[in-house]
């Protein structure tokens, strides 16, 4: 059944009305993120803005690769806009959602067999995991701990894909994966750089809230918190995140209050920087619309 344009067209206005609530709603419930930006140096935030704009270009390649495994791939208008969706999606719905979105789409617009993504995503997250583990224990007395460590998270990741493709497969979904040599280097390459950058913008605003800081001490805090996208049960990971860090203290040697205190700003930043990407979607969808008006003209 075909949707005709004037529902399509009604479901973006709600799909706006919605995100703005959720905004709305955001800063309303946290009022003391709201606060801290209003003390954040200008310089600070621009560096931090920055930083997150060649996140999403690292994500949207990492996605890429993500879904080359599948045998496919998105032209970059396309896969910015996705990209752009899904973070709004995992900022504001808890259980990383922004995952389903992509799912979805793929299935509607590139007939990519959902089974076959969410496999694709779970060898990501292993790679995550692995990677994220091994910076937990990189403080120079846990050091003895990466390997055995490593190992075990690799060891419990490869059951939970086994498990997954027993689950699809006992359901008769078909699991169709490229995992050439050349691809799986690729997505541990793109992996790579997204957990570096992720060190650098905790290794900035750690080092605002406490001056003179360790990279070590940083890579270690990125190690932690990068577990909590696995229990993000909230929107953004909101307590667990800080959960993680404060449960793992003894190993990147940071307080509750500075731990507290950096992710005040590092969401504070965030939020802004969704702002923008707020703006460039409902700016693309206008100009797209503008578009196809001037055709039918």
């Amino acid at each position: 059944m075909k949707i005709s344009k004037r529902t399509k067209l009604i479901a973006g206005y709600i799909f706006f009305a919605l995100i703005l609530g959720m905004f709305g709603y955001y800063i309303n419930s946290h009022q003391a993120i709201v606060s801290e930006l209003k003390h954040i140096n200008v310089w600070l935030l621009i560096i931090l803005l920055a930083c997150y704009g060649l996140m999403l270009l690292v994500l949207m390649t990492l996605y890429n690769a993500i879904l080359h495994l599948c045998s496919d791939k998105l032209k970059p208008k396309e896969n910015l806009l996705l990209s752009i969706y899904s973070t709004l999606t995992n900022f504001f719905m808890p259980l990383q959602g922004g995952i389903a979105v992509r799912a979805g789409y793929l299935k509607r617009k590139h007939k990519v067999s959902v089974s076959s993504y969410i496999i694709a995503f779970l060898i990501y997250y292993a790679i995550y995991a692995v990677i994220s583990i091994i910076l937990v224990f990189t403080p120079k007395h846990y050091f003895w701990l990466i390997l055995p460590m490593a190992v075990a998270v690799a060891l419990f990741s490869y059951l939970v894909i086994k498990l997954a493709l027993k689950h699809f497969k006992r359901l008769n979904k078909p699991i169709k994966l490229d995992l050439s040599r050349a691809k799986l280097y690729k997505l541990v390459l793109f992996t790579i750089a997204q957990v570096s950058l992720q060190a650098l913008i905790y290794y900035i605003e750690l080092n605002q809230v406490t001056g003179n800081l360790n990279p070590l001490r940083a890579i270690s805090y990125t190690g932690a918190a990068n577990f909590s996208i696995f229990t993000a049960i909230t929107p953004g990971a909101i307590g667990f995140r800080e959960a993680f860090l404060s449960v793992s203290k003894r190993m990147h040697g940071f307080t509750n209050s500075q731990i507290v205190a950096a992710n005040i700003i590092d969401r504070g930043v965030f939020l802004v920087f969704i702002v923008g990407l707020f703006i460039v979607m409902i700016s693309t969808h206008a100009n797209n619309r503008f578009k196809a008006n001037k055709k039918i003209t």
